[in-house]
């Protein structure tokens, strides 16, 4: 049957900076929704989820893109995938050392008890980096 060539699956990742991502002929999109991890395939009903801070991967044939989405919303209709999130950075423009320095100091914000500490703050910052770190899978 020819609908992948003339249906293909597109994706398309927007954050308030415009579209980070855009692709056809894209395979599964896995993403993680506020009750869970779940994958999108070619003709997959009507969906609109709820996105927690996760790596969305996006796979196509034998790659795999991924793309760190800091919150938002994932729809899928018609064999398309878009992705609005309020801050999402492709793997590739991740830089490792500064995520990873950014975890340390959530740690060690953390491991501090201080009373001046913002404990929420200091968890977000810290699932941010980690999120960061795993979409280089550099954690």
């Amino acid at each position: 049957m020819a609908d992948t060539l003339t249906n293909p699956m597109h994706v398309e990742v927007i954050s308030p900076d415009g579209a980070i991502y855009q692709d056809d002929g894209v395979d599964m999109v896995v993403a993680r929704a506020e009750d869970g991890e779940f994958a999108v395939m070619k003709r997959h009903l009507p969906l609109a989820a709820a996105l927690s801070m996760c790596v969305v991967r996006i796979k196509k044939a034998d790659q795999e893109e991924r793309i760190a989405v800091f919150g938002g919303f994932l729809e899928t209709k018609n064999s398309r995938v878009n992705v609005i999130a309020p801050l999402a950075e492709l793997a590739e423009n991740i830089d490792v050392a500064r995520a990873q320095a950014a975890k340390k100091r959530a740690e060690d914000r953390l491991a501090s008890r201080a009373e001046d500490i913002d404990v929420d703050r200091a968890r977000l910052a810290l699932m941010r980096a980690l999120i960061r770190l795993s979409a280089t899978k550099s954690l």
